[in-house]
């Protein structure tokens, strides 16, 4: 029985001081408040909902409309949500994930304490309950899940890492791989990325182990059987990593390593890297105590503080740092964090451990009054201390959950909080060593530290990013609203609210944000006029063409905004479903999603050129259309005020006064109708800052547009509105100085493009799981499918029936030559290296019953030159390991 409460207590204790922090902040389900916040907003709980689709079987885990254009969910599920717990989202409705998410957090939290109760429990037997609970809640509320419970998923790999020190432990001295092959499975399997962390930390730790302080007799087999043991890990989650590394090496996170690594300063930013390990005071105490009691001499010991530095070094040294994360990170500076906040953990188990041992020769009659009441004061200047912080200084100390980065002054406080509890910790571990208390009140004191420091951080970490959930209920209420079976694309007018919701409603959408935002599909769109910025590619911007050519047949907008769109914009329609706060609508210019243009030669089409985005419009329509009607009518300032242009190969905008605005005026005189668009655009990155931002305001007949443009969710084409036989004058204000590539008003001639799309033949399409199929008709040879979904490896395509060859065309989309006559069209998707991945998984598992024969038989020991060759390559590994992530970054930086 007592067995079972070590590791059913732990979790207890974490959903009681959880759920407190989630009464006394108003979060469900105590109120309506979600812990919903950031990454968790923007790509946790859109993919959930994703997910919840696709077991729904409304739509597919590898071609996946609704993100993107058309991506591989398969990677994004691998990168975001691919834990156990992610499948409980079947008994949720999408309205309430929002709610569900705080109990998903209760769940994962109590899980990494049950799994830190089996560590501590199945190592260190002389641990009473207390203590037992008191590490392993310490493990659950550590600083590591403070910071990045936003990205849920990570908390997976939390859990499990305790679970493979156990297999590592087991291997070592048991002999015995199947544990550590499905634990590190595991880890591959529940996030792909944040496991190449684990691989450094098995290298080194598994490498300084075996070389220096293992038998000699044994090294050679025990790195043989840990050898074959990855490497069959490495066959059996195949399947899992290959797509997703070649997934991730086509996105746009990708990067120049060495440039990264010569920016930036040497030292990280401390106050957010640090503030991490210092939210768990036991570990700064129990490196002291392990140098009072003098307990430094024993090898594992050893070991525990060696790997203790090494995985502490990247919290301090930045270039180091960012080799730790592939070479660069954005945000989120501490991923491994977990590790050594555990091995500290462990440490502290050690030093527990330790003093149990010395206590259990003494027995004391009662404890010592007054090492008593000193801890009690410490322990209640402490409390007191908490609560002075969280009620007067809440605001500073909180700056993390608004900024995603810490301050000198949250760090001033809450270093100064972690000494305080650090230095008590020490207290009662020194009272305790020198037999002033007896071990159940010294069990008592540290429960009740661990208690405080969990309710403190989760107050801060939590309890302060605490947001209504009632915020998402207007935005999820427009799902399921559209009563059209065809295919069709939904965009936003404007950037109101996450661009992945879009898709999480179940509507087909060209926004997508994640770190695996292909370069190729986010630079075409930014070319094409849309809005864009780091990962994220949004699907406000472009022109009535592109919402044509790519679908785009319904508008997100605001409900009260419906009305002033549809005579500005052009979107006149029918309003589909209105709630309050917003409506859809659908837009006049409809045309099918893919359709039949002719080519003569469609390889020319595989790049867009190197124009203006304006001067792309006109390029597009031609193409498509084949046509040379001028659809794109491009107009000339007719003033200027306080600036001076400049035009070579980009336009430069100088101000001749700095201190006023200048004035750039339009007066068009337009005929017939057009549709007015405005654009500034310079180089194809994903900065998450460009140095055109804010240098242009926008005012269209007196009435003011954009005060600020380019800005993050808007820099995409502007559209100035729709007009017919009248001046419109448009004035352009000069903010600053600022250069660009592309820059100017143009109209769209509105009966150019509708005679241009009713000459379309037109295509009928529909998605069948990975699959787009339906009929097209050629009237002639030389004519195509053009297909508007984002182009990638993995596509395969037949035509009445035989292989047809996919052509990538303006960048990042499809064409299929057609037969002349009716054509019978599949498109089929499957992500590229996964059946490759899953012949290795197969192996995988022929491996792995290889591997368990051979050393169940013996045979193993017998391979000496085997071995020796192992020992070889995994001492080479070793070295390059160090050498790559700790030395070459370090003189890269001072190169």
């Amino acid at each position: 029985m007592t067995k079972k409460l070590q590791y059913t207590v732990p979790p207890v204790f974490v959903a009681a001081i959880l759920l407190l922090v989630y009464a006394v902040f108003r979060l469900f389900p105590f109120g309506t408040g979600t812990v919903s916040w950031c990454d968790m907003n923007q790509q946790v709980i859109p993919f959930l909902m994703d997910f919840k689709n696709i077991l729904d079987g409304k739509a597919d885990m590898f071609l996946n409309l609704q993100n993107a254009g058309g991506m591989n969910f398969w990677g994004v599920f691998l990168f975001f949500i691919s834990s156990p717990f992610s499948f409980l989202v079947l008994l949720v409705d999408k309205a309430s994930i929002y709610k569900y998410i705080n109990i998903l957090l209760l769940l994962k939290m109590m899980t990494c304490a049950f799994t830190a109760s089996v560590y501590f429990r199945k190592r260190y037997s002389n641990l009473n309950l207390p203590q037992v609970t008191a590490l392993s809640v310490m493990y659950a509320f550590c600083g590591y899940t403070m910071f990045y419970y936003q990205n849920i998923v990570w908390l997976d790999m939390m859990y499990l890492f305790p679970l493979l020190l156990l297999s590592l432990h087991k291997l070592a001295e048991e002999k015995k791989p199947l544990c550590y092959i499905l634990v590190f499975s595991a880890i591959l399997t529940v996030n792909f990325y944040l496991s190449y962390m684990v691989v450094i930390f098995l290298i080194l730790s598994a490498g300084i182990w075996l070389f220096f302080f293992h038998d000699k007799a044994e090294r050679k087999y025990l790195i043989l059987l840990f050898g074959l043991s990855t490497l069959v890990t490495g066959l059996l989650t195949g399947v899992v990593w290959l797509p997703s590394l070649l997934e991730y090496l086509v996105s746009a996170r990708t990067g120049d390593i060495i440039t990264s690594l010569r920016t930036g300063k040497f030292i990280t930013h401390l106050d957010t890297t640090l503030t991490v390990i210092l939210c768990t005071g036991a570990i700064i105490a129990a490196v002291v105590m392990v140098f009072i009691s003098r307990i430094y001499h024993d090898n594992y010991v050893k070991l525990l503080l060696i790997l203790l530095a090494v995985t502490l070094i990247p919290v301090f040294f930045e270039p180091v740092n960012k080799m730790w994360h592939t070479g660069s990170y954005q945000s989120f500076p501490v991923r491994y964090g977990y590790m050594p906040i555990f091995i500290g953990l462990i440490l502290s188990a050690e030093c527990i451990s330790n003093l149990n041992r010395n206590a259990g020769g003494l027995q004391l009659n009662r404890n010592n009054p007054g090492s008593v009441i000193t801890a009690a004061v410490a322990i209640i200047a402490v409390i007191f201390c908490a609560y002075t912080i969280l009620r007067y200084e809440f605001k500073t100390v909180t700056v993390y959950t608004m900024t995603l980065w810490g301050d000198k002054n949250s760090f001033k406080r809450l270093f100064l909080f972690a000494m305080a509890v650090a230095f008590v910790y020490l207290i009662v571990m020194l009272q305790m060593h020198y037999h002033q208390v007896k071990k159940l009140l010294f069990s008592i004191f540290l429960c009740v530290l661990t208690v405080l420091e969990a309710v403190f951080y989760s107050s801060v970490y939590i309890g302060s990013a605490g947001s209504n959930a009632q915020y998402y209920t207007p935005i999820m209420d427009l799902a399921d609203r559209i009563n059209n079976n065809s295919l069709y694309r939904v965009k936003m007018e404007e950037k109101y609210f996450d661009v992945n919701l879009i898709g999480s409603m179940g509507y087909n959408s060209l926004s997508h944000y994640t770190s695996l935002t292909s370069k190729q599909y986010m630079f075409a769109m930014k070319k094409l006029g849309y809005s864009s910025y780091w990962m994220e590619v949004n699907s406000n911007g472009g022109t009535k063409l592109t919402d044509a050519l790519l679908g785009n047949k319904y508008v997100l907008t605001r409900t009260y905004d419906v009305f002033d769109e549809q005579l500005s914009n052009g979107n006149a329609g029918d309003t589909v479903y209105a709630n309050g706060l917003y409506s859809i609508v659908k837009k006049n210019t409809d045309i099918p999603f893919g359709f039949v243009m002719k080519s003569n030669n469609i390889t020319k089409l595989k790049d867009l050129p190197d124009f203006t985005r304006l001067q792309l419009q006109q390029y597009l329509f031609e193409s498509v259309f084949s046509s040379k009607q001028e659809l794109i009518q491009q107009y000339q300032p007719t003033s200027m005020k306080n600036v001076t242009v400049k035009k070579d190969d980009n336009y430069k905008f100088l101000l001749n006064n700095q201190e006023e605005e200048g004035n750039i005026r339009y007066e068009i005189p337009v005929e017939g109708t057009q549709t007015l668009y405005f654009d500034c655009f310079d180089q194809l990155t994903n900065q998450l800052y460009e140095h055109i931002n804010s240098s242009f305001s926008i005012t269209v007949n007196g009435q003011m547009l954009e005060i600020e443009y380019p800005t993050q969710p808007q820099n995409g084409l502007v559209c100035l509105g729709t007009f017919t036989d009248e001046i419109v004058v448009v004035d352009i204000g000069v903010l600053k100085n600022v250069y660009a590539k592309s820059f100017g008003v143009a109209g769209l001639k509105e009966d150019v493009l509708s005679s241009a799309l009713a000459s379309v033949p037109k295509a009928d399409l529909r998605q069948s799981g990975n699959s787009i199929v339906g009929t097209a008709t050629a009237e002639q040879d030389g004519e195509y499918l053009f297909l508007p979904v984002s182009y990638s490896k993995g596509f395969r395509a037949s035509v009445n029936g035989k292989p047809a060859e996919i052509y990538r065309v303006f960048d990042s989309f499809m064409a299929v030559k057609l037969e002349k006559g009716q054509n019978q069209i599949s498109v089929t998707y499957i992500p590229e290296g996964f059946m490759p991945g899953l012949i290795l998984t197969a192996a995988g598992v022929v491996c792995a019953f290889l591997l368990e024969f051979f050393r169940r038989k013996g045979s193993l020991y017998r391979w000496k030159r085997t071995q020796t060759v192992f020992q070889i390559l995994f001492a080479g590994l070793l070295v390059c390991t160090i050498a790559v992530i700790y030395i070459m970054p370090i003189i890269i930086f001072f190169a």
